[in-house]
């Protein structure tokens, strides 16, 4: 596929406006001044058809035209001279010298004193003629007769060749024309060079671009100094933020499962080899649940590790419905029975507000409860009390904890930390999915170590 230059494209576009844009602002100005030459071209035919009318006195005896004539005519004289013509009702008809060589059609017929203009051509020669009605008593330069008037009327008209009119009004064409075009030229051959220098700094964002990739994650495009690229800018940073996030997670999740793996996938080779070259007397059955108790271990960390994953890039779908708090967390309760009979603990509910329903994914639920409570059965000496406040906005559940520091508890929630690290089933990824589990759902999750060795747990939804 070609690709287009975006200064051509720029340049094409801005060189089509500009034609338009010209081309109609010529069309227009020629327009106007054609016009404007036109009525300065009429008002002197009307001002001369005027003058001839002044001359006229018509009276008893018939039509007299005053002398002299033609010096007064003569005020606006081309290479024909202009022409004129009288005729009256009573037939007589009066002509300049030299008489008109055409006349236009209908003007020995006016009944109007308003003047009516016209063109017309004689051997090829444009005229432009003016004509009007009058009659004894009129004033010159109006068209009102006198009421009081008896005597004949008479049709005027007054012929103007339009020869150096046209010729003026030819050479403003060529000139509304030409210059037009010359600067429209110029401007077509600098708009390339103009468009590339005001597209510069896309140039430069492009260069900056050649050292951003993953082997230099941190890298930011820099300010460029223009308004209209500082947004893309903006926004091209913050999709390198979050391919960083994303290429941080994918590492630490590749480190963190080499870790566990290599670990488990050790300890499975190593009981193998022990069992190949030292028999002990182990039982297959005995050897295979070894083997299995690795695998499920192997399973849950991978899957723990994924989890995680979904959950801090936001790809993990989250359902959100209305759950009952009391019945989820009886529920983890009755299924950590077991546990909690083995230890001698015993859960107890504390008075609080009574809880409202919430809306929450109650997959996403079950991990952070499961964990905490979880936790607090695994770890809290035996024959203690667990204790479990619900009320409206949070959950808090607590359990003494006399081996815990503070500095301890500031790193709960960070991937496979664990005090007991290595303990049969704790891989030190509960309380970081709980973690992130509580932050797709808008909630937060805190831990608080008091002075009486108390371990509380708050998941607040409020």
């Amino acid at each position: 596929m070609m690709t287009r230059s975006l200064s051509g494209r720029v340049a094409l576009l801005v060189g089509v406006a500009i034609v338009l844009v010209l081309g109609a602002a010529s069309l227009g100005m020629d327009h106007l001044v054609d016009a404007e030459m036109q009525h300065r071209f009429d008002a002197g035919l009307r001002t001369q058809a005027s003058i001839l009318e002044s001359l006229v006195d018509i009276g008893p005896g018939g039509v007299i035209l005053e002398k002299p004539v033609q010096p007064r005519l003569r005020l606006q004289r081309g290479s024909i001279p202009p022409t004129w013509a009288l005729q009256c009702e009573d037939g007589e008809r009066l002509l300049s010298d030299p008489a008109p060589a055409g006349y236009p059609a209908g003007w020995s017929q006016a009944t109007d004193h308003s003047p009516a203009y016209a063109d017309f051509f004689i051997n090829g020669h444009a005229f432009r003629a003016v004509w009007f009605r009058f009659g004894a008593g009129d004033d010159a330069g109006t068209s009102t007769p006198s009421p009081a008037s008896d005597i004949d009327t008479c049709n005027v008209v007054f012929i103007h060749s339009r020869a150096e009119q046209d010729e003026i009004l030819s050479t403003i064409d060529d000139i509304l024309l030409v210059i037009p075009m010359l600067a429209l030229l110029l401007v077509l051959l600098a708009s390339p060079w103009l468009v590339r220098r005001g597209l510069e700094p896309l140039a430069v964002l492009g260069d900056s671009m050649r050292d951003i990739g993953p082997q230099a994650s941190g890298n930011r495009l820099p300010a460029t100094g223009t308004k209209e690229l500082e947004p893309l800018v903006a926004r091209f940073n913050e999709v390198l933020a979050r391919m960083d996030e994303g290429m941080a997670r994918e590492r630490e999740f590749a480190g963190a499962l080499a870790h566990e793996t290599r670990t488990r996938l050790a300890e499975l080779r190593a009981m193998v080899e022990v069992e190949q070259r030292y028999p002990g007397g182990r039982s297959v059955d005995e050897l295979l649940r070894d083997i299995g108790r690795i695998g499920a271990d192997l399973e849950g960390t991978v899957s723990g590790l994924l989890l995680l994953t979904r959950l801090d890039a936001g790809i993990e779908g989250v359902q959100m419905t209305r759950v009952d708090m009391q019945a989820v967390i009886e529920k983890h309760v009755n299924h950590l029975t077991s546990t909690m009979h083995k230890r001698q603990l015993a859960a107890q509910w504390e008075s609080g507000t009574p809880a409202d329903h919430l809306h929450a994914d109650v997959s996403l639920l079950d991990i952070i409860i499961g964990n905490v409570l979880g936790n607090a059965c695994a770890y809290a000496p035996e024959t203690s009390t667990i204790h479990l406040l619900l009320e409206s906005g949070r959950l808090s559940i607590g359990n003494l904890a006399p081996e815990l520091s503070s500095d301890e508890v500031a790193r709960f929630g960070q991937r496979f930390w664990s005090k007991h690290h290595g303990s049969e089933g704790h891989a030190g990824l509960g309380l970081a999915l709980a973690g992130a589990a509580a932050r797709a759902m808008g909630m937060t999750l805190e831990f608080h170590l008091d002075d009486a060795q108390w371990l509380r747990v708050c998941l607040r939804w409020e």
